[in-house]
């Protein structure tokens, strides 16, 4: 079961992660980095049963090149700030057993407390449009993964039309279990503003506006 982790300048957290999904059982482990200055890749290679390389930068481009790279038949995307929960491995395999699942995701917790934040944490635990993302550590077949043409290449919401495909093909289900994200984002935009720039962007999104039109207005 391969992990994937995409990275832009992670260098000072990524060995422990990187480390902690090596414990946990994923093999291999491929890091595709978006060009880096911090020396992310520098920090990552050298690290057992770690590949590090370099990918196009953008989230879904780095990803589909780590998955191209991973000999793996389940593919597993985690985010650089991410923490799997205990067991996450065994979890994923008992999910694939099912014939009928095609992928799937964890809920979502945050690393900080805020009431907004703690909202959403809940709501995570629900698999919808508005309520399952690339944090929430997607897990997919290959088989599934290759049917549904990867990750497309857009400039954000590449996860949120990943799941959409996967859908047309099999189940998509969540785990009882969350992950652990951090907040750095919304502790830098502000916890209201950035939550209603994100709910904005799922509306205008769901009335047509294209990623590459509404990333000019996301930060």
């Amino acid at each position: 079961m391969a992990a994937i982790v995409p990275t832009l300048n992670e260098a000072l957290n990524i060995q422990a992660m990187l480390r902690e999904l090596a414990d946990a059982g994923f093999s291999p482990i491929v890091v595709a980095d978006g060009g880096s200055k911090d020396g992310t890749l520098e920090r990552v290679r050298g690290l057992p049963g770690v590949t590090g390389l370099i990918a196009p930068r953008g989230r879904g481009a780095q990803m589909n090149a780590g998955a191209a790279a991973a000999n793996a038949d389940l593919l597993v995307f985690v985010h650089a700030d991410t923490r799997l929960p205990a067991e996450a491995a065994t979890m994923i395999a008992h999910a694939l057993a099912d014939p009928r699942v095609a992928a799937g995701s964890f809920r979502l917790s945050f690393d900080k407390a805020h009431p907004l934040l703690a909202i959403s944490s809940w709501f995570s635990r629900f698999d919808s449009y508005w309520t399952t993302f690339g944090d929430h550590a997607l897990f997919v077949r290959r088989t599934a993964f290759d049917a549904a043409g990867g990750f497309p290449d857009w400039p954000m919401l590449e996860d949120v039309e990943l799941r959409r495909r996967l859908l047309k093909i099999g189940r998509f289900i969540k785990l009882p279990a969350s992950v652990v994200t951090s907040a750095r984002r919304f502790e830098t935009d502000g916890v209201i503003r950035r939550q209603l720039s994100n709910g904005a962007i799922l509306v205008l999104h769901g009335l047509g506006f294209s990623a590459h039109r509404l990333k000019r207005w996301y930060r």
